[in-house]
């Protein structure tokens, strides 16, 4: 009998906590958008529904990764942004430069201007590192399936920053990682 009353209380437990999942989804903040874009103003590292034209409604989380780095021998800024959801993983490899010079001008006036150069990097294989486990994903105009054992070992990564491994078309490699934030929306985005 014991076991019986438990066995209710341990599905109405679970009961309840499907209902607050769906709850949950209906109460997160909407972005109108699954489109990746510098200037974008959206809630990065929290879970938000998503109502895209092309692509319809689902669940995702938006990361973005800012840091420099040398490439030929020049300092750029480096933008990684991702975009989760269950089914994949899109990204936007962006590389900042800015090119300054000094010109000349009659009657010796001189002026100094800069101009930004943005280029952006097609992603074709993705490492990501959960403890001491690496996971290798080969993918498509900077998109990536997310298989089940990815899903499970995302949704049971460690709170804390995820190192990942780009490489682009021209073989090109860029670490970065994927914040704190992200990594614990991670566990409702991929929960069964």
């Amino acid at each position: 009998m014991l076991k019986r009353v438990m066995g209710l209380i341990g599905l109405s437990v679970l009961g309840w906590f499907a209902v607050v999942a769906r709850v949950s989804a209906i109460d997160l903040p909407t972005v109108d958008s699954a489109a990746l874009g510098t200037g974008r103003n959206i809630p990065w590292s929290e879970p938000v529904r998503i109502d895209d034209p092309f692509e319809g409604s689902f669940i995702g989380v938006f990361d973005r990764n800012y840091f420099f780095d040398r490439i030929l021998n020049e300092s750029t800024q480096v933008e990684v942004q991702s975009l989760w959801s269950r089914e994949a993983v899109r990204f936007l490899l962006v590389t900042r430069d800015r090119d300054c010079s000094d010109g000349e001008f009659p009657f010796g006036f001189s002026v100094h201007y800069c101009s930004d150069l943005n280029a952006s990097r097609t992603v074709t294989e993705l490492f990501v590192k959960i403890n001491d486990e690496v996971f290798q994903v080969s993918g498509e105009n900077s998109t990536f399936s997310i298989s089940s054992e990815l899903a499970q070992a995302l949704q049971n990564a460690p709170e804390d920053n995820v190192s990942i491994r780009l490489v682009t078309e021209n073989g090109e490699t860029v670490d970065s990682e994927i914040g704190k934030g992200t990594v614990v929306a991670w566990k409702s985005i991929y929960t069964n």
